[in-house]
């Protein structure tokens, strides 16, 4: 035999046999037949090798001479039936997992497992948000993960469930984007088996305690959802905790990630406890045995007795104070892609009175939502001579009657433009809203008009605003991919596919800013104090590297005071997205220490202290998933004066996390690399020849991977 036979014949007594049958006394390595078993007297390692040199090693075990013990446990894609092939004698120790007391191989159950972690891990984010149970919504799949005895259906309900799960949370998508929101959804459940398969191999294989290999790879696969193809990092654990302030505070460390990482740490002490209960007394070597268990069990209680003592710790600190006072409006308007809920000037009038009722209150800056009401407020497009736009091919191709639409939106964007700086004038404060805008290029061969996604500020002082351009767009929604290069035909037909293109018709795409930089304003309330901003636009505030951007500068200090969210949520309907999005911005304020006022059609708009807390939401007593009204609320933005670890260093614990999940994936590669070239050899030099009678296979005793 191989060197798998070797390494077990030397663990074993002598005089002990395969399926725990004694043999009789013999002389060592003679044969013996004992019920029409074939078995040897195991020899010593010694002369097991010497047998492998000299090329007298024993036939192969026939498949009628494997005798199964009564606890053996076998994954159904290697079976017992495949001994005659060699293939129940693993040729290393890694790739062999003795009798682990539990193997799940129901169909049935593993799925009613999945569905488990789905309707709990629902239940923690909008509009259910019962945080408790993130604690171990993650356990009956993990339960699953560990005990199953194939693994191919281990990764194929791991799949299963994470397409549930984002079809059914994500459902607030499809009034945007329609049907097209099941490929993202189908995509983002690839992270589910991509984890269960380092999460099983760390657990059987090296015996890790759940709780500790669990939260490393669900952190670093919260990463990479965040980070791959343009990023999605929704639905995170640490999301369902935006109200626990206590928790929330070591996101200035460790970034949300932090916190997702203590949760799935508890959930898995919890699966080690449960494991360890259920299978110490039917296994030789139980999955998790209760020292592994306790081990578990005390780096989750460390890990969260620690989070909460330096969340206290932060609460109690003074290093807030007040800021400028903000008027945040917010309109109630849903949206598609036929149009809008209400006309455009019908919008602008509301809005306007809102902005006149919250002028008696003498706010600082008025905050507007991202595209309150259609216009381009840019100097390059209000100043264009028509005989001008008649030479830009992306205007005659996106508009039937380019003429006259360029004129009616030329006078209407001057119009909002002069009222706008008359209202900041008037009442000496700012005037924050979101525009397009558009500037030509008609010597551009590729695109002869660049569109921005923008926040204008309008100061007190008149003149023209100071923009930013939106740097992260989300795809299918402001961008569609390949727009330029090589792949451009595959832009074609992805735009054609878009509800925004209008059948390919108009291409919709925007273009990327310049930089993340900082806009300034003075605070007549507190005597003209200068204070400076960032405006993340829409989905900016989800990605935290957005808003870390904006918050470092490259002298290592602090370059914001607060952060201005402009958003218009109206596309996705009233529900649960809107409380999602809320909790989602919850997190970039207390990672960065600044304060964050939100404006954002439908809700939810108000106010973030840089320690989490919320308050002066606007429609704050309406229940999540009936929209949450429209109107304004003034309050004073809090400013603090610390600069966090998080923003400096950005998700380093995120990308540690990430590397380890990939150590434990390239363990699992060279385990099999190594157990399938042993195999290979082993199988080689059963085939030397010799009349010898053969060994039945040890390997039947342990599970195969």
């Amino acid at each position: 035999m191989g060197v798998a036979c070797i390494l077990a014949s030397a663990d074993r007594p002598r005089g002990v046999s395969v399926g725990g049958i004694r043999p009789a006394a013999s002389v060592t390595g003679a044969p013996q037949r004992h019920s029409g078993i074939h078995r040897l007297n195991p020899p010593s390692v010694w002369t097991r090798y010497a047998q492998l040199r000299t090329g007298r090693c024993p036939r192969p075990a026939r498949p009628s001479d494997v005798r199964a013990p009564s606890n053996s446990t076998v994954d159904d894609e290697q079976t017992l039936s495949r001994a005659g092939k060699h293939k129940s004698a693993p040729s290393a120790r890694a790739a062999v997992l003795p009798h682990l007391g539990v193997a799940i191989r129901s169909h049935a159950l593993l799925l009613a497992l999945g569905l488990a972690t789905v309707a709990l891990k629902s239940a923690i984010f909008a509009p259910v948000e019962v945080w408790p149970l993130a604690y171990v919504c993650l356990v009956p799949w993990v339960l699953g993960v560990g005990t199953a005895a194939a693994a191919p259906r281990v990764y194929a309900h791991a799949y299963v469930l994470g397409a549930v799960f984002f079809l059914l949370n994500l459902r607030w998508l499809a009034a945007a984007a329609g049907p097209y929101y099941a490929p993202l959804a189908l995509y983002l459940a690839i992270y589910f088996p991509m984890m269960a398969c380092p999460l099983r191999h760390a657990v059987r294989r090296r015996r890790m305690p759940l709780a500790i290999v669990l939260p490393i790879i669900w952190t670093g696969g919260e990463l990479l959802r965040a980070v791959v193809i343009s990023g999605f990092p929704w639905f995170f654990l640490s999301h369902s905790h935006y109200r626990v302030l206590a928790m929330l505070q070591v996101a200035d460390t460790l970034g949300a990630y932090g916190v997702s990482f203590v949760i799935a740490s508890v959930n898995g002490a919890v699966a080690d406890v449960i494991l360890a209960r259920v299978s110490a007394t039917r296994a030789s070597e139980p999955i998790v045995n209760r020292r592994q268990a306790r081990i578990g069990v005390g780096f989750a209680a460390a890990c969260l007795g620690l989070s909460l003592i330096y969340g206290v710790f932060r609460l109690n600190q003074d290093t807030i104070t007040e800021g400028p006072r903000l008027a945040v409006i917010q309109g109630d308007y849903l949206e598609t892609v036929a149009g809008s809920s209400a006309p455009a000037a019908a919008k602008r009038r509301q809005y306007t009175a809102w902005m006149e009722q919250a002028a008696e209150y003498d706010p600082d800056l008025f905050l507007l939502p991202e595209s309150a009401w259609p216009a381009c407020l840019n100097v390059e497009f209000r100043t264009l001579p028509p005989s001008d736009m008649l030479r830009l091919r992306w205007m005659r191709q996106s508009f039937d009657d380019s003429v006259n639409f360029f004129l009616n939106h030329q006078r209407w964007s001057q119009a909002t433009f002069d009222l706008l700086s008359s209202f900041a004038r008037q009442h000496d404060a700012y005037v924050v809203m979101g525009a397009a805008s558009w500037f030509p290029r008609p010597f551009d061969l590729r695109c002869d008009v660049r569109s921005h996604n923008s926040a204008f500020v309008f100061s007190p002082e008149g003149g023209e605003p100071e923009r930013y351009d939106k740097r992260h767009l989300v795809y299918f929604g402001e961008i569609v991919p390949f727009r330029f290069g090589r792949l451009r035909q595959l832009y074609f037909w992805l735009n054609a596919m878009t509800p925004y293109s209008h059948a390919g018709k108009w291409e919709f795409s925007l273009f990327p800013g310049e930089s993340f930089h900082a806009l300034r304003m003075k605070a007549a309330s507190q005597e003209g104090r200068a204070y400076r901003f960032g405006v993340p636009i829409c989905y900016e505030d989800v990605m935290p590297y957005v808003a870390r951007e904006f918050t470092a500068g490259r002298d290592g200090a602090k370059r914001v005071d607060f952060l201005l969210n402009i958003s218009n949520d109206g596309w996705f309907e009233h529900g649960g997205q809107q409380a999602q999005h809320l909790a989602i911005c919850t997190m970039r304020a207390v990672e960065n220490r600044v304060g964050i006022a939100r404006s954002v059609n439908t809700g939810i708009s108000g106010f973030i202290d840089p320690d989490g807390r919320l308050h002066d939401l606007v429609g704050a007593d309406r229940p999540a998933g009936t929209g949450h009204g429209a109107g304004f609320s003034v309050a004073r933005l809090k400013v603090d004066s610390r600069f966090t670890l998080y923003s400096r260093y950005g998700d380093w614990f995120a990308w540690l996390s990430a590397a380890l999940w990939l150590v434990c994936y390239l363990d699992y590669v060279i385990v099999r690399a190594i157990a399938g070239r042993r195999e290979a050899a082993e199988a080689a030099a059963a085939g030397c020849g010799g009349g010898n009678d053969g060994v039945t296979a040890e390997g039947s005793e342990g599970v195969r991977e």
